[in-house]
């Protein structure tokens, strides 16, 4: 038994030393627009976009820095209820892994349920992804099938009791969030939305720190994202500075001052 032991541990040294994973430094940035179009109905405008800051050679393979990723999409969301909604929409997606090119239709559906401890407010989304990559240099489709789980915590660090119900609150607020991937059916034509093998392929999390005005918010904080990168199983480690701004329209106070 101890030999046994003592081959699978030098077993799985070995893999590991000779494994590539990647351990990548980048920028995050997020724009978010949220209106109402009544009182039921709502829209989120989304754009996501990536830059790998780092630049590292691992063996003869290069793996220079660059923008890696450009997301941005468009939901419409309905309200259930105070604490449930569900939403669907589009987004598109534009992808530079190491010099290889691909676009990503993407359709996505999605519900979400809030709910308060306290002064702490959690939020559980699940959301259905339906992607459609295309390599640009082989210009072979193919498809994938994603879910993804995400809870985020949000608790105020200003005194909740000053705002009455309707007032917009000032002040900072601390926020966490951690969101696994569960890839259904990956993709076939290159690395973008590919499974490679696993089931639990990717997982992104962060913690950090926001100011709201009511209707704006600006949030700064570290992000960590895992990705199996390939069939061997190597992974890709990427530690994020996240920078994000947030905004909320009344389109019936916009439409007002423009008559």
């Amino acid at each position: 038994m101890k030999k046994l032991t003592f081959f699978a541990m030098a077993f799985l040294i070995i893999m590991r030393a000779n494994s590539q994973d990647l351990h990548l430094r980048g920028i995050a940035t997020n724009y978010s627009q949220t209106g109402k179009i009544t009182s039921k109905l709502s829209y989120n405008l989304h754009i996501l976009s990536f830059v790998n800051t780092s630049t590292l050679k691992i063996g003869d393979k290069t793996f220079p820095s660059g923008h890696t990723h450009f997301i941005p999409h468009l939901l419409f969301n309905y309200k259930l209820t105070d604490k449930w909604n569900v939403g669907g929409g589009y987004a598109f997606g534009r992808h530079d892994i190491f010099g290889l090119r691909e676009n990503e239709n993407r359709i996505v559906l999605q519900t979400a349920y809030n709910y308060k401890f306290g002064r702490l407010t959690t939020n559980n989304r699940g959301r259905f992804e339906w992607r459609s990559p295309l390599n640009l240099q082989t210009n072979v489709r193919s498809d994938a099938s994603i879910f993804r789980y995400q809870l985020g915590l949000n608790y105020p660090l200003y005194d909740t009791k000053k705002y009455k119900r309707g007032v917009p609150p000032r002040g900072f607020y601390a926020l966490a969030s951690n969101e696994v991937f569960l890839y259904l059916k990956g993709a076939t034509n290159g690395p973008v939305s590919s499974k490679n093998g696993l089931l639990l392929s990717e997982n992104w999390s962060n913690i950090g720190l926001g100011y709201t005005t009511g209707k704006n918010r600006i949030e700064v904080g570290y992000g960590f994202q895992s990705l199996v990168r390939n069939k061997k199983q190597d992974m890709r480690f990427l530690n994020l500075l996240q920078l994000s701004f947030s905004t909320s329209i009344n389109w019936g106070d916009v439409q007002y001052w423009y008559y």
